[in-house]
């Protein structure tokens, strides 16, 4: 017979899936090979927030999957002016990123998202296909909430 512990450890666990982090999209928050756990269940109960590391599927092929941050939220207003990112007309605060520039290249306005829109970059900016090449991510492609880096320690 299992201990009440045991079975909710269990059961936290079964809401988790492991996944390698491939590519440098992420850097300098993940690394190439570096090992992760990511919460499918979370946003069940919860809403995905700014500055959430998430796992999302294609809008084509939902089999491939892709770890990019959450930078705006359903009916948010979102500009990228001068390398910073405004968001509803406040600058975004990303100490993530190292003291890396927010963004690079031209500048960018995306009106409002729409109610079940999400716009997300990777944290390398310079090498990430991200929410400006594609435009905003729905809802539904959110697979889970990154949680935890496991290896290397």
């Amino acid at each position: 017979m299992f201990s009440l512990k045991t079975v909710n450890n269990l059961l936290a666990l079964c809401s988790k899936r492991r996944y390698i982090v491939r590519g440098d999209s992420m850097l300098p928050t993940f690394r190439n090979g570096q090992h992760i756990l990511v919460d499918f269940m979370l946003y069940i109960e919860t809403a995905p927030a700014i500055g959430d590391v998430v796992i999302v599927s294609d809008s084509i092929d939902s089999d491939v999957h892709s770890m990019k941050r959450i930078i705006g939220l359903p009916g948010q207003e979102l500009k990228i002016e001068d390398g910073l990112i405004e968001v509803d007309g406040i600058y975004l605060s990303e100490p993530y990123l190292g003291g890396l520039p927010s963004t690079l290249g031209p500048n960018f306005q995306y009106e409002k998202l729409g109610p079940e829109e999400y716009f997300i970059l990777g944290d390398n900016r310079t090498r990430s296909t991200d929410s400006r090449h594609f435009g905003p991510i729905k809802s539904g492609q959110i697979v889970g909430k990154v949680c935890f880096r496991y290896w290397p320690v």
